[in-house]
């Protein structure tokens, strides 16, 4: 799987803008976590692809590491005002259709490689997550975690794969991350 390939394919998929960055420079964040635990998205010990069902921070890193390269990418909505609820909402929506849409390219594409991806927000596959039914995810093949659930900084992500990340107070910008480069066991 080569990195210039899959930056095409995201922005093929309706990315604004797509990088590559090596996993090794990476940071890992606790605070993350705890916002979290505070339950700022609402999805806290609720679903199977967030916390704290997706494990600790420390575990996550390795699942991370194992991976030597992550392809980053962006997408933009612009906004009526900072204040632009429906806006935002209309953007996070296309933006999961982005990385939906993008999944599927890569897995036609190159169905022996393994991936992790990782997507802006908890996984919303299901209208009710099976973690609720204390039953097993019904969705493996499609359900996805979050880049801050993680314990990763979007932002920071952002700067280091080159993307710009302040594009002003009348847009508004999501982020995705699919791993790739790890060796198949034989």
């Amino acid at each position: 799987m080569d990195g210039e390939e899959l930056v095409a394919l995201a922005l093929d998929a309706g990315a604004a803008a797509a990088a590559v960055i090596d996993t090794a420079a990476i940071g890992f964040y606790e605070d993350f976590r705890k916002a979290c635990e505070k339950n700022v998205c609402r999805k806290f010990d609720s679903n199977w692809m967030g916390p704290p069902a997706i494990g600790a921070i420390a575990e996550l890193q390795k699942r991370v590491r194992a991976f030597p390269h992550g392809m980053l990418f962006q997408t933009r909505r612009p906004l009526k005002s900072n204040f632009d609820w429906k806006g935002m909402e209309a953007g996070a929506k296309v933006h999961g259709e982005v990385f939906q849409n993008l999944r599927a390219q890569i897995r036609r594409r190159f169905p022996d490689e393994e991936t992790l991806p990782l997507n802006a927000g908890c996984c919303n596959v299901c209208e009710r997550c099976a973690y609720l039914d204390k039953a097993p995810c019904r969705r493996p093949d499609l359900a996805f975690s979050s880049v801050e659930a993680y314990g990763m900084n979007a932002i920071a992500l952002q700067k280091a794969a080159g993307i710009p990340c302040n594009l002003g107070k009348e847009t508004v910008c999501f982020v995705g991350m699919v791993l790739f480069g790890k060796a198949r066991p034989a």
